[in-house]
C-alpha cells in the first residue's frame, strides 16, 4: 500500500511535492477508515482512502498523473 508518494519536476509541479496517506497524530473520529501495522518496531496509521480537492487548475490531474507514471515506470 502506498503510504507517500514525493515527486518534482513533473509537469506544473518544479519543487518537491508530497502527498501523503498517513493520517495525522491528532485525528479523531476516523477508526473506521484506518489501517494499523508496525514496521520496523514503529506502529503506523494509514489512511485507506483520500480525496484530492482544490480550485480549478491547482494541479490535481497532475498529481493522479504523476501516479500514474510512476505506476507505468514500475
Amino acid at each position: 500500500m502506498l503510504l507517500e508518494f514525493q515527486f518534482q519536476n513533473y509537469k506544473s509541479f518544479l519543487e518537491e511535492t508530497s502527498f501523503s496517506m498517513m493520517a495525522a497524530p491528532k485525528q479523531k473520529g476516523l477508526d473506521y477508515s484506518l489501517f494499523n501495522t508496525k514496521k520496523h518496531g514503529k506502529d503506523i496509521k494509514g489512511l485507506c482512502s483520500s480525496v484530492i480537492y482544490g480550485p480549478n487548475a491547482a494541479g490535481k490531474t497532475t498529481v493522479i498523473g504523476a501516479m500514474d507514471t510512476f505506476r507505468s515506470i514500475i
